[in-house]
């Protein structure tokens, strides 16, 4: 998450001392860097909701749970597949909406209709995954998929992370004739959701959301601690870090310089995920870009020269403070336990000479690479390729990213040592995203996709999946920015998502990174952080390595909310809920092992 607070204008911060009047300081986690404006609407039909709205308001069907690779039937209590290509949700007899009406298979469907309707919402994007959505019963929705394309991941991510919405409350909208994407939902009496949540009150300056003690799920889950959550709207980060340091701040998301020195230097009750570097856990890869239609970059044996000329270490210490690791250059992110089946270690270790397979900082490599490939270096240093054209760039981040700036300059530097001119250029955003996004670009540096359910496709179709792109000059944000143009690739990622068979998928993987050893099409440079920061002073039990019970840990995560099950009062501690477990281990979560072996056995 970039520094958001520069996109906003600057609020003046309400006095946490009053707040504390108003709410009991022990009955409430204070939050920091998931909201730094004032609140606009807690309606998921609206251009923009408020930080809340998704995390807690408004649950799904099931939940996925990244660390164990499971699903937590929440709404649902449990799925049934009636073919290979059909799934029924059954829906809790217990579950209602917080006016004490039933959830239905009717709010169901409904949700997704008024998504398709509008084309914004929980479930956007359904009807190119699914092909239909039926009531079999009031509590029961079946949900059928498109056969072409089929994609089992996207599937299964629209039928079990299905959000339902109150299907009587945007009814009664349209009947009152309320435009439904400028409805505020901003009214505590009125406020109708599925969460343990809802707003207490609001101002521009602050947001408290307060529990709801009859919950449906507090006689299957248990209720969640805090009685308050308190989101204040500080006006930056050096702010938002004061008031952890004093205590005001229970649970931040936030880019703190030097993080560390909060406990080694102020012996302060402050953590992070990890205790040592990298700190943070993954949220992303962060990419070094090459414009595969440029001349030069367009040859595989440049980047692969490239990929061993990038000072990964410098660029991690100097520029990020140590906050992420090196990233793996199958394009997997391997601090994930279940990722790693998909990364195949020894074509990348018989490529790089690694013990994981990373490629090393190795100028001399780089420079061979080079020779042997005919890039001649010239007398001023830079190298000419047979074509005669100089190997002669720019690389760009936009202005005021100053860690991914201090990375171009980084680049820049060792590049020049191998003979490769690359000038830094920092434009405004809106010039910078222009040039991405219509692949005019020369180098530059920036985001693709994180860890999710359908991880390494998610990544490999964003970066590499040709029908995401367009001629340069068109606009395309969908992915493949640097132009790379593979049929097999493509071929490749359908196989991954259309097959039951967990070989035939690994495989397509494994095709897939020895296409990418030979071609390097761009750099995965780094693991981008997912900030995260706790206090012990008021709470305990937060989520960390030690302690990993939720690995989507940061308070503006949309998938948050269970870690508020799993805290709890320090001057009460209550062990981590057992639900928050496999089902292998007395808990209620469902391997998605288990869900694919559902599938394949599921009549045809």
């Amino acid at each position: 998450m970039r520094r958001l607070g520069t996109f906003f204008l600057l609020l003046v911060v309400v006095s946490l001392s009053l707040a504390a009047v108003t709410l009991p300081r022990e009955e409430t986690v204070y939050i920091a860097g998931a909201l730094w404006g004032p609140a606009t609407t807690w309606n998921l039909y609206a251009a923009q909701s408020t930080w809340g709205t998704d995390q807690f308001l408004f649950l799904p069907a099931f939940q996925y749970d990244l660390g164990r690779d499971a699903w937590i039937p929440v709404i649902a209590e449990k799925y049934e597949f009636v073919n290979s290509t059909t799934v029924r949700i059954y829906i809790r007899k217990e579950a209602k909406w917080s006016d004490g009406r039933d959830i239905t298979s009717e709010d169901f469907m409904y949700t997704f209709q008024l998504t398709k309707e509008l084309g914004i919402g929980p479930g956007a994007g359904w009807e190119n995954y699914i092909d239909s959505i039926n009531r079999i019963g009031a509590k029961v929705v079946e949900f059928k998929a498109k056969t072409k394309p089929l994609n089992y991941f996207q599937f299964l991510s629209y039928a079990l992370g299905a959000q339902p919405m109150p299907k009587h409350v945007y009814e009664g909208l349209k009947a009152k004739k309320i435009n439904i994407g400028d409805w505020a939902n901003d009214k505590p009496s009125e406020q109708v959701v599925s969460g343990p949540y809802k707003i207490y009150f609001y101002t521009p300056d602050i947001v408290v959301y307060q529990r709801i003690d009859n919950w449906w799920g507090k006689d299957i889950f248990g209720l969640p601690r805090p009685k308050y959550i308190a989101h204040v709207i500080y006006k930056d980060n050096p702010a938002a870090t004061l008031a952890i340091e004093r205590g005001d701040v229970d649970w931040a998301g936030l880019f703190i310089p030097s993080v560390w020195e909060m406990w080694q230097k102020k012996n302060l009750p402050v953590g992070t995920w990890y205790k040592s570097k990298p700190y943070f856990l993954p949220d992303g890869v962060g990419f070094v870009y090459l414009n595969n239609t440029k001349p030069g970059l367009s040859d595989p044996a440049v980047r692969k020269a490239i990929a061993y000329a990038i000072p990964y270490d410098d660029m991690l210490e100097k520029a990020y403070f140590g906050y992420g690791s090196q990233a793996h250059p199958s394009f997997v992110i391997d601090l994930f336990e279940p990722n790693k089946q998909y990364i195949n270690y020894d074509l990348w270790k018989k490529t790089f000479g690694t013990a994981d397979g990373r490629p090393e900082y190795d100028l001399d490599k780089a420079k061979k690479i080079l020779d042997e490939a005919g890039y001649k270096v010239g007398k001023d240093g830079i190298r000419v390729g047979p074509d005669g054209k100089r190997l002669s760039y720019t690389i760009s981040v936009p202005y005021g990213w100053t860690d991914w700036m201090m990375m171009c300059e980084l680049i820049a530097k060792s590049l020049k040592q191998i003979g490769i001119e690359v000038t830094t250029e920092f434009p405004d955003f809106s010039v910078w995203a222009d040039r991405m996004t219509k692949g005019t670009f020369d180098m530059i540096i920036s985001w693709s996709v994180g860890p999710s359910f359908d991880h390494p496709f998610n990544i490999y179709r964003f970066v590499l999946d040709k029908r995401l792109s367009a001629p340069v000059g068109e606009v395309t944000w969908a992915g493949d920015w640097e132009r790379y143009d593979n049929d097999e690739i493509v071929k490749l990622l359908d196989t991954a998502v259309s097959t039951l068979d967990p070989t035939v998928r690994k495989n397509a993987y494994f095709r897939i990174q020895e296409i990418i050893a030979k071609d390097m099409p761009s750099i995965p440079a780094f693991y981008t952080a997912h900030w995260y920061e706790y206090s012990t002073k008021y709470w305990v039990n937060w989520p960390n390595q030690d302690r990993p019970y939720w690995f989507r840990p940061a308070p503006w995560h949309a998938d948050t909310w269970p870690v508020l099950f799993g805290i709890s009062p320090a001057k009460n501690p209550q062990p981590i809920p057992k639900w928050l477990e496999t089902t292998d281990k007395g808990g209620i979560e469902i391997p998605t092992s288990k869900i694919f072996k559902d599938l394949q056995s599921a009549k045809k």
